[in-house]
């Protein structure tokens, strides 16, 4: 023991008495449908994040971030019961999803109860951010079923020929939503709706519907399908022949950058409008698409973007908090103000009162380019906001 005596007194005076505890890794949960219909968004949300994760080191405002992920399976029963774990069993900080609307419907309760952070990448339901549901802990990077859709109404009129519409979208409440928005919008500006076509979720086959369609007199179709069910529905609409007499318009998700190759030559000239797409001509976006196909050997989507871009918005209220999540108004507070300091490939956002994003809207057609299929802008609508669009059925 003497002998070890002086040794154990030089550590004593070079180690500090109170060394501080390091402090514990950041709970990202992800709430992401990684099987079923919309598995696909789910996996591009997912790869945006973790090149991002990869970006910062894995770390953020001193802190090292943990991510959970949880398969919601697109189905609100699921979605509950798998949130449930995240929040209650392992006490995640921040929490990531949906990207089903009706999903998005079924958890916005609990997450409101809760109080834990919510930063919505996807789902865009119009009712999720209106006065009448928004939550103080719920912040949408999306845009809403109005905000892209009920502009392409009054663009349509003023910029093709298109006078009568046939209105075809999958029977659930993002479909529902989004063709609701357009048809405002459309009316509005002057134009017909001739037919509505509501074909169920996960629709193996389009031939009755199609046929629906088809025996309209109607200028052009305009669709909401997403995932695997626009693959089908695009495909079929070329085999079928109905684009020789009307040709194919509608949402984003109709031929989303991911989903491009396996639609083929089917998804050319067809035109459509969002918040995203690889072809977006600035240098954050250009770097970030330049990453995206280093690592995954292709080119990244709108669900790519939301999930570097929500990583992007925690990352950034985790620095500007300097790691304390220890009181959840300054978490709130620090999210909201954390979107006009970050560089997007989208360029420039802001969250409105109810913490919602107000974006640029592009209007794009689907070409080949260099081998490539995508989708080119051909117009900008600049900060649209929700309650832009909003007018046609919101009252406060």
């Amino acid at each position: 023991m003497r002998r070890w005596l002086p040794v154990l007194l030089l550590l004593a005076l070079v180690l500090p008495f109170d060394a501080p505890a390091q402090a514990p890794a950041v709970k990202i949960g992800l709430l992401l449908p990684y099987t079923g219909v919309l598995s696909v968004q789910g996996i591009d949300t997912t790869n945006g994040f973790e090149l991002y994760l990869t970006k910062i080191g894995r770390k953020a405002g001193g802190r090292a971030i943990e991510v959970l992920k949880e398969d919601d399976e697109a189905k609100p029963d699921v979605a509950l019961t798998k949130i449930k774990k995240l929040v209650e069993r392992d006490h995640v900080d921040f929490l990531v999803g949906p990207v089903s609307s009706v999903v998005a419907v079924a958890i916005r309760s609990y997450v409101h109860e809760q109080q834990t952070p919510l930063i919505v990448p996807v789902a865009f339901t119009r009712v999720l951010t209106s006065p009448q549901q928004a939550s103080p802990s719920i912040f949408r990077i999306a845009e809403t079923t109005d905000q892209s859709n009920y502009p392409m109404g009054a663009w349509m009129m003023k910029n093709t020929k298109y006078r009568r519409v046939v209105v075809m979208a999958t029977d659930f409440v993002a479909g529902r939503h989004a063709v609701e928005a357009f048809i405002a919008g459309f009316k509005a500006a002057g134009g017909e709706i001739v037919k509505e076509i509501y074909p169920p979720l996960n629709t193996p086959d389009f031939a009755p519907y199609l046929a629906q369609a088809g025996a309209e007199k109607a200028d052009a179709v305009y669709a909401w399908f997403a995932g695997a069910d626009a693959i089908r529905f695009v495909k079929q609409y070329r085999e079928y022949g109905i684009g020789e007499k009307m040709p194919l318009t509608g949402h984003a998700v109709l031929v989303d950058d991911t989903i491009m190759p396996a639609v083929g030559d089917a998804a050319l000239g067809i035109v459509t409008m969002g918040s995203y797409t690889s072809t977006l001509d600035n240098p954050e976006n250009k770097a970030f698409v330049a990453e995206y196909d280093k690592r995954y050997k292709t080119w990244p989507s709108r669900y790519s973007d939301a999930g570097w871009m929500t990583l992007e918005l925690i990352a950034q209220a985790l620095d500007d908090l300097k790691g304390d999540l220890s009181h959840r108004d300054k978490v709130r507070e620090a999210l909201k103000n954390a979107l006009p300091k970050l560089k997007t490939p989208r360029g420039h956002l802001e969250f409105d009162q109810y913490r919602q994003v107000i974006t640029p809207i592009y209007v794009t057609r689907a070409e080949k380019v260099g081998g490539r299929y995508v989708n080119t802008v051909i117009e900008r609508i600049p900060n649209v906001r929700q309650e832009d669009v909003w007018g046609w059925w919101n009252k406060k």
